[in-house]
């Protein structure tokens, strides 16, 4: 989510405290204005506490609420810790529950609802949930789910307008300002994200980037280059076409060899975002609309497919044989396309990367955006049967709260930057990317499919992009109606 550069200037070092305060059973204070503590100035000087939502204090007699959780048992899960186990993480999340249970006289629990998957209605979760939803159940009291799946319930009415919840204040930080402006219909927020939860952080796109490569190729350093401005696509293509080599000499480009680019199918997705390019977009009147038909979206296109040229770049979804050999991994690639969660998964690696934000269009893009991937990410939302409103729109608040003063710290500054990034400058392009998220509604609403076909495009390496966003546009603009439709229907 889009962070606060303040709140997080001390973020590890804040937490290692808060992890062992909360250790004993007396921490109900921490939600409260703190006074000072010191002398004579005890009376008269106060320090505001800025993870206090200012809550009413509330008894809720030990009810049980209940969250939906996309996944089965051993999927991640930051929701819920059944102990501290001496992982921060895992502790932060302990804690943080803990006080929410303490506070409020509440059980919380998780409910595995199944894959939420890449449809919009026909994923496990969603017939699950849509079940006790048409059912009439109140049985769940927040839906953490894709951004696909999340949508699915919107359009078919299941989910409540969270701007009508007491106690919710979507101008606080630990809401996502950017999920808020790009999601929300006629001034409704149906679904969004936070630091409830860090998976939307997880699922963020990044681009890795060979160190050694860097040095012996003569580069401009990657962060100086994004720091300036200048890193766009046409620097990219420039780089990838110079690394790119035969190494075998067999004249056949294989994963064998050295490449500019390697990336998985989803980095389409990123590269068409990174540029700009959106299926759809919220509109001033707050009205959703189409925008895969504009100049841009075609011009970004027609970039991508250049940066993606099989003389340098590899697609490891399209292009690997039966070996699947990790072309980075080897040490021969210049780039390599992951999420935030790929950086944890490496931090064994033997080579020595760093990361920067995807590049531009061009330097007259003021932003360098940063791919929401609509299949692994996870958006909160609170189904129409929940009967207690005004107790869901506390918890959410409550939690989200205590998520960014707790389990944020513990996932970014010590997960991934303390035990997975290697230099300060790659921490430092990790808040360009967690700052600039880019939510396309056209492609959570799988408008026409368009992202899907125009993915298909790219990694047949097609140039006829309009022939392509042609032939769906009867459909993708009758979706974007009933996207319409669906929420200005009266009741």
């Amino acid at each position: 989510m889009k962070r606060n550069p303040l709140l997080f200037l001390s973020a590890a070092a804040l937490l290692l405290a808060l992890l062992v305060s909360c250790g004993s059973s007396d921490n109900t204070e921490t939600d409260s204005t703190d006074g000072a503590v010191s002398g004579d100035t005890a009376a008269t000087e106060t320090t505001e506490n800025p993870y206090d939502p200012h809550l009413p204090a509330k008894d809720y007699g030990g009810a049980t609420y209940t969250f939906a959780m996309a996944g089965s048992e051993g999927s991640y899960n930051d929701i819920t810790a059944d102990a501290t186990d001496g992982d921060q993480l895992n502790d932060a999340v302990y804690y943080r529950n803990e006080y929410i249970e303490t506070t409020y006289n509440l059980d919380v629990q998780l409910m595995w609802c199944g894959e939420s998957g890449g449809d919009i209605t026909g994923s496990a979760m969603f017939k699950t949930v849509s079940q006790m939803i048409l059912a009439g159940e109140d049985v769940i009291d927040t839906i953490i789910a894709s951004p696909y799946c999340q949508s699915g319930f919107a359009i078919s009415g299941y989910l409540l307008d969270m701007t009508t919840l007491d106690h919710i204040n979507f101008d606080q930080p630990w809401w996502d300002q950017n999920a808020l402006d790009m999601l929300s219909f006629y001034d409704c927020v149906y679904y969004t994200v936070g630091d409830i939860t860090t998976i939307d952080n997880r699922a963020t796109a990044v681009l890795f980037f060979n160190k050694k490569m860097v040095e012996e190729f003569d580069l401009e350093s990657p962060y100086d280059v994004v720091r300036s401005g200048k890193w766009t696509m046409d620097a990219m293509i420039a780089n990838c076409k110079l690394v790119a080599g035969d190494l075998n000499g067999d004249g056949v480009m294989s994963e064998l060899d050295r490449w500019g680019y390697t990336f998985w199918q989803d980095g389409l997705y990123t590269m068409m975002h990174a540029g700009g390019a959106t299926v759809g977009a919220i509109n001033e009147s707050g009205e959703p609309v189409y925008t895969a038909e504009d100049t841009h979206f075609i011009e970004v296109y027609e970039k991508v497919l250049e940066l993606v040229d099989k003389a340098y770049s590899f697609n490891e979804k399209m292009d690997k044989n039966e070996t699947g050999t990790n072309i980075f991994g080897s040490g021969n690639a210049l780039y390599l396309w992951g999420l935030t969660y790929s950086i944890i998964n490496m931090r064994d690696s033997e080579i020595d990367f760093g990361l920067i934000p995807y590049p531009k269009y061009d330097e007259a893009q003021e932003t360098y955006y940063s791919n929401a991937n609509a299949y692994t990410n996870a958006l909160v939302s609170v189904p129409i049967t929940v009967s207690d409103q005004e107790r869901a729109g506390l918890i959410l608040e409550a939690y989200s709260a205590k998520g960014l003063e707790l389990v944020t710290p513990a996932f970014y500054d010590i997960q991934v930057m303390t035990k997975s990034i290697r230099d300060n400058d790659s921490a430092e392009m990790l808040e360009i990317i967690f700052n600039n998220q880019m939510y396309d509604i056209g492609y959570f609403f799988r408008w026409g499919n368009t992202f899907s076909k125009v993915k298909d495009g790219l990694a047949a390496r097609s140039s006829n992009v309009s022939s392509i966003l042609s032939s769906i546009s009867k459909t993708s603009q009758a979706d974007v109606q009933a996207t319409i439709d669906a929420f200005t229907a009266e009741d």
